[in-house]
């Protein structure tokens, strides 16, 4: 194949960033933990996480996931399950992050708000060396997590858990302490904070001014899930009609629903399409019994007796203009009437800047939202910060989580008079799409479903909705990530372009620049590794050390003792792409006698590996590998058998038993199939002693 851009440098190739990555406002590397994921590695993996985001099991459930929006995925059936993957880590794993005590510093930073914003702002000051304080105006942290999400999408242990995780790394947090009343920015100086971070959310609904606004029945959206979210319960009638298309409307009406009204409706302006928030979380309030109403518009709150009895509507022409602007246009003579005695708006959110009633200077939008500079977060007064949706107006949690991060990093460089900066939010080329004509090439595989609580169970509590993923869907999932940008990459001054890799290549990815006579691997490798063990010149390699093809594996297995006393010793080398089955057992037989090095998948082998095996030890070498067509990896079965045959002949050539050596194709690697055939092996090999 020939590529028509002779300009384009393989470096710049290798150095791309997955499409995932690049689209998390906090660049979470998404692709690594789900790759270590897929191996079973999870701590690696939690630790991978956390190095990022301080918040990984609250986000891994309520975090609009643009990196699943973004996964290469989509174009072959469904992207991977990223945020539930995080959450799966956030649940089970944890592990502290020490503060290096070199690196301590004099300076006291004083941090408003014990929100995403904030606690990020913390985490990070505090990792870098420096002593944080912040003040919350709540008796118990999270910020709009707690006051805002209900706990049926997000349980309070789950915040609890990552809060205390932030508080041992030294963070102080002041409760029902608020700035402007109990603190002030003065007050903070003379205590002697030496820089400030405001990181408050926004607090109030925005109102709705048509005629009836003032009824008693009429409530705004945050009191409400306020209010059930501190006290369990809220004051609603029986026909409860909740007013915008967003997130924070959805979580209104599943609310309600669970307060036990006989129904709850949703009207909002926008078509199903246009609606801003995710299709699950619309889905799931459908699923629940709303009733949603679409593309139409309040023209006035009905009553009677000062309470309300309904909303009357227009039907929506459309909701954004030319221009892409938000500017309703409705059908005249359209009214509807829909009946409801309790209406809770729900069509945004506003800010509270009661805070700053008595300090001049510093700068406010028209919106509410506090003005600051975009590189460095410092607002109109030198030493004060701000970030998070007091910035944003309307942001997202990883948003917010990301303003805090890069306000930490320009507080430190401003008190050292520094340039530190964070490579990941560099300027790095992102893989481009798939190509149309390798979509048909990559293996469709079914994406995992969340377990979820009953219809009837969910709706008698505010118990968690979603139950997560165990170790072996966990696993399942993250294996069907193509792991985008980090396949093989060849070395040219290596390559003698004899298209070895071209031939093998069951996915069509190595091309010749036009012109030149080395070989060149984009960015739609799927790290099958088929090129780079037949590559003669061996050119080519992987660009992560995680891909370490069983090498290091198989020498630290050696390098334990306990391998040396253990006779017979079997390797097994396996596919971990079918490692992961329900009935897996255990065999004190294999338990003791047989050696797994797991790899996804074996094409990436070298059959000199398994030569390496026996010369340093094994009493035999046993190979599992999926069945032809049941591996992530299409086209490996030729290959894997080719091999081992070619390693056979060798060692029937050496006057060596073919029982030492044995390939096997399965359909799992844990069931009793695997089993029998590693017993009988070990049986074998004991009969040759």
């Amino acid at each position: 194949m020939i590529m028509n851009n002779p300009n384009t440098k393989t470096d710049t190739y290798s150095c791309e960033e997955a499409p995932c990555v690049m689209a998390c406002p906090i660049r979470q590397d998404a692709r690594d933990y789900v790759q270590l994921i897929a191996r079973g590695l999870f701590k690696e993996a939690f630790r991978l996480v956390r190095e990022r985001n301080v918040l990984p099991s609250s986000c891994g459930r309520i975090c609009t996931h643009p990196c699943e929006t973004k996964c290469r995925r989509n174009d072959t059936d469904a992207p991977i399950a990223i945020a539930w993957l995080k959450r799966f880590l956030g649940d089970n794993y944890s592990e502290k992050v020490g503060v290096n005590p070199n690196q301590k510093y004099p300076e006291k930073i004083a941090i408003i708000g014990a929100g995403p914003a904030g606690l990020a702002a913390a985490n990070d000051l505090a990792l870098m060396g420096y002593s944080c304080t912040i003040f919350e105006s709540n008796p118990t942290p999270g910020g709009m997590l707690r006051m805002g999400v209900p706990t049926y999408r997000l349980p309070r242990t789950a915040i609890d858990k990552e809060v205390e995780f932030i508080r041992q790394m030294g963070v102080e947090i002041k409760y029902n302490t608020a700035l402007g009343k109990d603190v002030t920015f003065d007050s903070l100086k003379k205590e002697g904070y030496a820089a400030i971070f405001i990181g408050v959310g926004l607090l109030d609904s925005r109102d709705l001014n048509i005629e009836g606004a003032n009824y008693d029945g009429v409530l705004k959206g945050i009191s409400f899930l306020r209010e059930v979210n501190s006290t369990g319960t809220a004051k609603i009638g029986k026909n409860v009609l909740v007013i915008g298309g967003g997130a924070v409307a959805m979580d209104c009406a599943r609310t309600a629903l669970r307060l036990k009204p006989e129904k709850v409706s949703v009207a909002c302006l926008e078509s199903r399409k246009e609606m801003p928030t995710t299709d699950f979380e619309i889905e799931e309030t459908i699923h629940e019994g709303v009733a949603l109403y679409n593309s139409v518009g309040p023209k006035r709150i009905l009553g009677e007796n000062g309470k309300v009895t309904g909303l009357e509507t227009l039907k929506v022409k459309y909701v954004f203009d030319e221009q892409k602007r938000f500017n309703p246009a409705f059908y005249e003579n359209s009214e509807v009437v829909i009946e409801a005695d309790t209406i809770i708006l729900a069509i945004g959110q506003t800010s509270n800047l009661f805070f700053l009633k008595n300090q001049e200077g510093l700068q406010v939008s028209r919106g509410g939202t506090i003005i600051v500079d975009p590189n460095t977060f410092v607002t109109s007064i030198p030493g004060i910060y701000a970030g998070g949706d007091i910035v944003l107006g309307r942001g997202t949690m990883t948003e917010s989580m990301a303003h805090g991060k890069k306000a930490a990093i320009s507080i430190h460089n401003a008190l050292r008079s520094e340039k530190r900066k964070d490579e990941k939010w560099g300027d790095k080329p992102e893989v481009p799409k798939l190509a149309d004509t390798r979509v048909p090439l990559i293996k469709k595989e079914q994406k995992q479903d969340m377990p979820m609580l009953s219809l009837g169970e969910r709706l008698n509590s505010f118990d968690e909705v979603e139950l997560g993923f165990s170790p072996e869907v966990a696993v399942r999932e993250a294996q069907r990530c193509m792991n985008c940008g980090a396949g093989a990459v060849v070395d040219e001054n290596l390559c003698v372009g004899c298209i070895t890799c071209v031939r093998v290549c069951p996915f069509d990815v190595p091309e010749f620049r036009r012109g030149e006579t080395t070989a060149f691997i984009g960015g739609d490798c799927q790290s099958c590794g088929l090129c780079i063990v037949e590559c003669p010149a061996k050119a080519i390699r992987f660009k992560t050390p995680l891909e370490d093809r069983g090498i290091e594996r198989l020498k630290s297995l050696f390098a334990d003792t306990s391998t040396k006393n253990t006779k017979p010793v079997i390797v097994n080398f396996f596919c971990q792409y079918s490692s992961f089955r329900d009935n897996s057992e255990s065999n004190a037989i294999i338990d003791k006698h047989v050696k797994r090095i797991g790899i996804l998948g074996l094409g990436k082998v070298d059959p000199s590996l398994y030569l390496n095996a026996l010369e340093w030890g094994a009493d035999g070498v046993l190979i599992t590998a999926c069945k032809d067509d049941e591996c992530h990896f299409c086209a490996e079965y030729e290959w894997i058998k080719k091999r081992s045959e070619y390693v056979g002949k060798i060692l029937n050539e050496l006057g060596m038993d073919s029982r030492i050596f044995q390939t096997h194709f399965i359909s799992s690697q844990t069931d009793t199939t695997f089993l029998d055939i590693a017993t009988q092996m070990v049986k074998d090999i004991e009969n040759l002693k």
